[in-house]
């Protein structure tokens, strides 16, 4: 039986490709060919492995920003950009998320989770950046600090079934006791299932299963408004 539901943030709570794509504007603007949709999903694939990078200690917050950046510029074919411009794109990107709301139905859902189910949030990310946005979306009306766990404060990062493990302890509950919900297959659908959780893929961007699909969802949704059904039923 479920007692816990764990949430994703980015782009599982709100929106993340809009300000993405605002702030990166300046810096394609000259470019007729680029794909903003893969882009964002791009500099996202990026994240997994810059994620791991900063928890290992092998870089900065700072050269993941850069080389993250730069790294999805290069496979759209466009030229990297300096330590500057990554960091400019950065603050735009950051300041964008400052206006941040839910996606529909989700405070609704929240509402009646609150009344049956210990709720949690694991999240990659700098710590005090993740906040903000926890706060900006008012996630604290649902869920306790004590059971919000960044991959910066647990030096572990998703995929990495240690970081599940860990919330696992948090809330004192077995394995399948708890259900994850996030909008990545690489990262969230697989560290929860390799953890023993059930995994809930909201799957908004039409995703297809990476690695060969070895680790199914126990249930996938394709919108903000089946993510509510699902969480209610």
């Amino acid at each position: 039986m479920i007692k816990a539901v764990v949430f994703d943030v980015d782009d599982t709570l709100y929106d993340q490709k809009a300000p993405f794509v605002a702030a990166l504007a300046p810096l394609v603007a000259n470019s007729v060919s680029f794909d903003s949709t893969q882009a964002f999903q791009d500099y996202r694939c990026q994240s997994a492995h810059a994620y791991d990078q900063v928890a290992s200690g092998r870089w900065s917050h700072e050269e993941m920003a850069v080389n993250r950046l730069n790294a999805t510029l290069q496979k759209q074919g466009l030229t990297p950009v300096s330590g500057n411009a990554a960091l400019t794109f950065e603050q735009a990107y950051a300041a964008g998320l400052q206006k941040i709301k839910l996606f529909p139905g989700l405070e609704t859902a929240l509402d009646q989770l609150k009344q049956q189910f210990k709720l949690g949030i694991i999240t990659n990310g700098k710590t005090q950046h993740q906040l903000a946005k926890v706060m900006q979306l008012q996630m604290h009306r649902w869920v306790d600090r004590d059971n919000i766990i960044t991959s910066e404060e647990a030096g572990l990062a998703k995929p990495d079934p240690q970081i599940f493990t860990l919330m696992n302890h948090r809330l004192n509950l077995r394995a399948t006791e708890l259900a994850y919900v996030g909008d990545r297959y690489d990262m969230d659908v697989k560290g929860s299932k390799q953890a023993g959780w059930h995994a809930f893929w909201f799957n908004h961007r039409n995703a297809t299963m990476t690695e060969g699909g070895n680790w199914i969802p126990d249930q996938t949704v394709g919108d903000s408004m089946e993510l509510q059904d699902l969480l209610l039923a």
